[in-house]
């Protein structure tokens, strides 16, 4: 959680091959999470002064890395200042609320979708109803028109 970080170092002491300080940023960042064993990981979550570190599975990461950086890029990268949020200034954001925010954002673009007719299927019917039409007029005429309009017709 970049917004809570003090950046402290303590995360990157304890793990250094897993967490460093974004230059960017100047907060700690997981850039690795293979990068240290388990124990050092847990080392370094218990190391942590303001508990911003934390445990999330393969999906959730995926969104709360998305949301971090999207919103990261809206602030031109500079993050409030850790310190005077925790003094009663404006509350720090919470990128598991943004990356809830931002799921229901997407499932409901998804079922807004489902709902607007598919206009390639419908196409694609428009096209085989007049296939058939024209088949069927095709049958429908005499064997000698047909040797004069397409030739080799047999």
């Amino acid at each position: 959680d970049e917004w809570t970080c003090i950046a402290c170092r303590n995360c990157c002491d304890v793990a250094p091959k897993t967490f460093c300080i974004d230059m960017d940023a100047g907060r700690a960042r997981a850039y690795a999470q293979w990068g240290d064993t388990e124990e050092d990981l847990e080392y370094a979550v218990s190391a942590c002064p303001v508990d911003c570190i934390y445990w999330v599975g393969r999906e959730e990461l995926q969104v709360l890395e998305y949301v971090t950086r999207d919103r990261l890029h809206a602030l031109g990268n500079q993050l409030p200042c850790p310190m005077a949020s925790r003094q009663g200034a404006a509350p720090v954001e919470d990128p598991f609320e943004l990356a809830a925010q931002y799921q229901r954002k997407v499932e409901a673009a998804a079922r807004k979708a489902e709902q607007v007719p598919n206009v390639s299927s419908e196409l694609l019917r428009s096209a085989t109803r007049v296939r058939e039409r024209i088949a069927e007029a095709f049958e429908g005429l005499n064997a000698a028109l047909k040797l004069r309009g397409w030739g080799g017709w047999q």
